[in-house]
């Protein structure tokens, strides 16, 4: 095919309807008319000799083909885009939209002071936040997330990452609880059951499995995809909460609590910052990923000072 007869313009209407499935929200993305964004998808039709949307009763779904294209397109329209904007970046007046996915507590005790300091240096940069939840890991394989903070292992092909930090797990339980001072047993996660923190990308179930090893017999009487839901199940009961040992010693939600440690070996975890292979190059996301990663890794250095005083001064105290 000729490539001076191919009408390029059509690329960034096929990616809109790719990513919305739907006409009226692709033609809202590109700030067209619905009627204009029907005619794109006309075109589009026509050009690949298929349907691209495909109706099933009150659905509409991607057809075949368009879900084979999915990932070029997202490939070519971002490097096409990278060509242009990469000439000409100042991050005071660059206008950008990037989704941002990380935990709960990343999203309120994390990420609002980091993008406070960003937008100081980039004001017209926009953002949406996603907690992580089990649909999360389609729209990042979408194409439809920017940036995720604490990817729980390396992405697979198709994704870049940086690593962010290490951790394990823990227990929580009230201060009043049976055990007391007494270390965490098999036998008392059997008895006092578990409420087990349970919504992570990447590798999910590294707590699950966890306590699969230590026995058959460990109920898990509720899974929480955050820790401030996590608190509340565990408040005033004597179930054992398992979480990661950074996000309980940033517990800001619930007092009178004690963290613990787990029996046998428990798993240690890292963390990655990850983000679509088409960003790399791109320089308005290379700025923004390492603002972003640079102050992540401070504020993580921040919180471990902060909890060494307090464990220093709970020492100092128990003296």
């Amino acid at each position: 095919m000729n490539l001076y007869r191919l009408n390029l313009n059509l690329l960034p209407g096929l990616k809109a309807l790719l990513d919305t499935q739907s006409v009226s929200l692709a033609a809202k993305q590109m700030h067209v008319t619905q009627s204009a964004m029907s005619r794109t998808l006309a075109q589009l039709r026509e050009a690949l000799n298929d349907p691209i949307l495909v109706r099933q009763g009150n659905r509409i779904f991607l057809s075949e083909k368009a879900l084979a294209l999915k990932d070029d397109v997202n490939r070519v329209v971002t490097e096409a885009s990278t060509i242009f904007e990469n000439q000409q970046f100042d991050p005071w007046i660059t206008e950008k939209n990037f989704t941002i996915a990380g935990t709960y507590i990343v999203l309120e005790q994390i990420l609002p002071q980091i993008l406070h300091q960003f937008w100081k240096q980039a004001p017209n940069f926009n953002f949406e936040l996603l907690q992580f939840s089990p649909q999360l890991d389609k729209k990042l394989e979408a194409g439809q997330v920017d940036l995720v903070l604490g990817y729980v292992g390396k992405p697979p092909s198709g994704f870049s990452y940086a690593p962010l930090m290490e951790d394990t797990i823990c227990a929580l339980v009230n201060e009043d609880h049976p055990i007391g001072e007494s270390a965490i047993s098999v036998e008392d996660l059997e008895h006092y059951s578990v409420i087990r923190h349970s919504s992570w990308m990447g590798s999910p179930h590294f707590i699950r499995d966890y306590l699969e090893g230590l026995s058959e017999n460990i109920r898990v009487a509720a899974k929480t995809p955050n820790l401030p839901i996590g608190l509340q199940l565990v408040k005033d009961t004597n179930h054992i909460l398992v979480t990661m040992e950074k996000a309980a010693q940033s517990n800001i939600y619930v007092q009178n609590m004690n963290m613990k440690a787990l029996p046998g070996k428990p798993p240690k975890v890292k963390y990655y910052v990850v983000w679509p292979e088409y960003w790399e190059h791109n320089r308005a996301h290379r700025w923004f990923r390492e603002f972003i990663i640079n102050r992540f890794r401070l504020k993580l250095k921040e919180m471990d000072r902060q909890n060494a005083l307090r464990n220093d001064e709970v020492g100092i105290t128990a003296q």
